[in-house]
């Protein structure tokens, strides 16, 4: 009798499996939604620090040159570009004296050219118009806006508004 309950002892039954596994279970309920939204708002503060990376960058250029430039490599460029926009969306002229660029690292982001990535494209995508919208289609002269469409998960605000 005595082997009885020591082979009894040496294992856990049925029920004893099942709370354990009701209990995990109920955890991974609590946990993989929080999770899951994490992965995304870091996308989104990402998304947002790119852009002001990149809106820093434009702003300088437009300080040293009084006009924006024709497109984002020439915010990365190490030498002055040729023309720039002015801000009624013309094209002029850009004397090389003015430029004291680049105005971003010309290195990393996007195949290396220093033009950050926006995190909600494909890293394997290498067209800076894909990840950014530069000029802006709305016509306003000097902006640069995501071109990925979405809204925050928190404010409910386009990703084009950030």
């Amino acid at each position: 009798m005595s082997q009885r309950l020591s082979k009894r002892k040496a294992g856990f039954t049925l029920i004893e499996l099942l709370i354990v596994v009701v209990i995990i279970a109920i955890l991974a309920l609590i946990i993989i939604p929080r999770l899951m939204g994490a992965s995304r708002r870091a996308k989104e503060s990402t998304l947002r620090d790119q852009l002001h990376s990149l809106r820093t960058g434009l702003a300088l250029f437009h300080a040293d040159c009084g006009l924006y430039p024709v497109g984002l490599f020439d915010i990365v460029a190490a030498s002055a570009p040729a023309r720039g926009i002015d801000d009624n969306g013309n094209q002029q002229a850009l004397p090389s004296s003015v430029y004291r660029g680049p105005y971003m690292v010309p290195s990393g982001g996007i195949n290396g050219t220093g033009i950050p990535a926006n995190p909600f494209v494909s890293q394997a995508i290498t067209d800076p118009a894909q990840h950014w919208v530069y000029p802006s289609s709305s016509g306003e002269v000097g902006t640069i806006r995501s071109a990925v469409n979405g809204v925050s998960a928190d404010t409910g605000e386009p990703y084009s508004t950030f």
